[in-house]
């Protein structure tokens, strides 16, 4: 007979996972001490090596996403600062399942190129958890000032981040750098509406299955 957890709340959900044995896999929230946010990755799956998946998934999110272990949780994850960024983590775990066990997980670039428009984008850390996007050349075309505008924009959007005073300009609230999270992101912000329909076709499928009959699955 299946057991179900009480791990907290559940924040998102992988249905069928593509790399191993197309089991569900669902993140969990849970408040720890001080009011931190700590995540954990965990599947009801009886199958054999479930246990290496989930912790190449945390892997994957902690070097992604720059999380650190949660204190007072074991075996959970934590932004530094204690936040939930929660549009942001989400984010992070749908990416972190997609690597296929054993692959190459490392941290990306902070920019990126836009192969629409043919010039690179990059994100500049200004402090207090702002970042600042530009071109090279400093985006004085019309053209390449809205594109960079719009990347920003889609930025704030996925990560749930703050306006700047000026165009380009973003920030988290907590005031705290988020590099890692900004090198997932970026990418997703050239097309933010394609991340956002695959943020809900997620969700849509997110029927998660009785504990006892996913340990046959």
């Amino acid at each position: 007979m299946g057991r179900l957890l009480d791990l907290g709340e559940r924040v998102e959900l992988v249905s069928m996972d593509p790399h191993f044995h197309d089991i569900s896999i669902s993140l969990y929230r849970e408040t720890g001490e001080g009011g931190a946010s700590g995540y954990l990755a965990h599947s009801y799956s009886g199958k054999e090596s479930t246990t290496e998946r989930l912790a190449f998934v945390m892997r994957a999110m902690a070097v992604m996403g720059g999380m650190v272990p949660a204190p007072g949780q074991p075996g959970r994850l934590a932004f530094s600062c204690g936040e939930e960024h929660r549009a942001a983590v989400k984010r992070l775990f749908l990416e972190a399942c997609k690597k296929a066990p054993g692959s190459e997980v490392a941290a990306l670039p902070m920019s990126i190129y836009d192969k629409k428009n043919d010039f690179t984008i990059d994100a500049v850390a200004t402090g207090g958890g702002g970042y600042r996007l530009a071109t090279a050349d400093g985006g004085a075309d019309d053209k390449v000032a809205r594109r960079v505008d719009g990347v920003t924009r889609g930025l704030i959007k996925l990560a749930e981040m703050e306006p700047g005073a000026e165009p380009g300009e973003a920030r988290f609230a907590c005031g705290t750098t988020h590099d890692e999270l900004v090198r997932l992101l970026l990418g997703r912000s050239l097309n933010v509406r394609a991340a956002m329909r695959e943020a809900e076709a997620a969700a849509a499928r997110g029927v998660l299955a009785a504990p006892s009959a996913q340990q046959q699955t």
